[in-house]
């Protein structure tokens, strides 16, 4: 299949390593223009040779996603770039891992400004030039927690739910616009984010972080936890003209561990 993104805009938040690297890399070879977002110059500086070296185009934009004026200044960057959006990957994510009767209120509030409020504010600013093109692919990273839920994780698998629903009410809301809105769920890939929680996990339970992830590869009816370049292939997936009808709709990357 042909996925037909070259010369396509993508802004790709969290694009430092992880999913996000993988998503660039992949944008990468298909000669796409990518917008790389995250904290970290440094890494995006890596990521944007990889893309380049593949045969896309790289913009590096560091920010801080939770300021309320970085989702403007983001998309504002990209067009002037490159004079379009035509991909928005809401990827960049946080978590914490503790039990709820000792979570405070802050550690809730920092999980959600990242992982739900930034998405809305980046959302709502990548739309406005999607609608003047009518045309646009909106992807949100999810996480199939927000699904089957996840002990000591509530501030993260219910950030994820509320993307779940979000994502499903702007499809409806853009589908005559030429644009559609979905998200990805994965389950535990193989990245940092995951084995920090793995290892605070660890802790709460008396094993190592490997000890941990090993746990939950068993889990799985696969026996294996998810690579980042799978969870990347359905979101390219999703960019392509092949996707055109895939609208409002959260796609499982996970081996398996939930079936809706």
């Amino acid at each position: 299949m042909n996925i037909e993104i070259a010369d396509k805009v993508v802004i790709i938040t969290g694009a430092g390593r992880g999913i996000g690297r993988e998503t660039a890399e992949l944008c990468g070879a298909e000669k796409a223009k990518v917008v790389l977002a995250a904290r970290s110059k440094s890494e995006l500086d890596e990521v944007a040779e990889a893309v380049r070296a593949k045969g896309g185009e790289a913009l590096v934009h560091a920010c801080d996603l939770t300021a309320p004026a970085a989702a403007v200044e983001l998309v504002k960057a990209a067009v002037e770039a490159f004079g379009r959006v035509d991909v928005l990957v809401n990827n960049a994510g946080t978590n914490h891992i503790g039990s709820l009767v000792m979570t405070k209120e802050e550690d809730w509030r920092a999980v959600y400004e990242l992982n739900v409020f930034a998405v809305f504010r980046l959302t709502q600013a990548a739309m406005k030039p999607m609608i003047r093109q009518k045309s646009g692919r909106i992807i949100n990273v999810a996480s199939v927690s927000a699904k089957v839920g996840a002990p000591y994780n509530t501030a993260y698998a219910s950030s994820k739910g509320a993307i779940l629903g979000f994502t499903r009410s702007l499809a409806k809301e853009v589908a005559m616009l030429g644009i559609t809105a979905n998200a990805v769920c994965p389950w535990f890939v193989d990245t940092k984010l995951v084995r920090y929680g793995m290892a605070k996990r660890g802790q709460m339970t008396g094993v190592s972080a490997e000890e941990f992830l090993e746990k939950v590869a068993q889990d799985s009816p696969q026996k294996r936890v998810i690579d980042a370049s799978e969870v990347a292939g359905m979101i390219v997936y999703l960019m392509s003209p092949a996707a055109r009808a895939v609208n409002g709709q959260s796609l499982n990357v996970c081996g398996g561990v939930a079936m809706d």
